[in-house]
């Protein structure tokens, strides 16, 4: 087990070291994709399941996100228009105009039409 970070790149780069710059540099950034490929895949794989009264909120609200428009302002910062309404999605701060995003804790229809 090696918890620093500069002891494992040594480690998985050990057998580059003779390479030229070029080929290590293309070493380090396969290595990389290879790491980054398989976290994405375990997180991909683990699955949790809510419940069902969550999961019932969840697909209600994504039936509610089908017709409504989004327009970024910023990268966290959105608007949805709903109808003729508007609303305010933040999603770094996890917060709509609705309310329910917050009373919830999960997306409401607003935050879904944004993811």
């Amino acid at each position: 087990m090696i918890s620093n970070i500069a002891e494992s790149v040594n480690t998985a780069n050990k057998d580059a070291r003779e390479l030229s710059v070029t080929a290590l540099l293309e070493f380090t950034r396969a290595l990389i994709e290879r790491r980054h490929n398989t976290n994405m895949m375990n997180a991909t794989g683990s699955f949790t399941f809510l419940g069902k009264k969550c999961h019932k909120m969840l697909e209600d609200n994504e039936v509610l996100s089908q017709g409504m428009r989004v327009r970024s302002s910023t990268e966290y910062v959105h608007t949805v228009t709903d109808g003729c309404k508007r609303f305010i999605v933040c999603l770094r701060k996890m917060n709509c105009a609705c309310g329910r995003f917050q009373l919830d804790e999960l997306p409401c229809g607003h935050a879904l039409t944004i993811l």
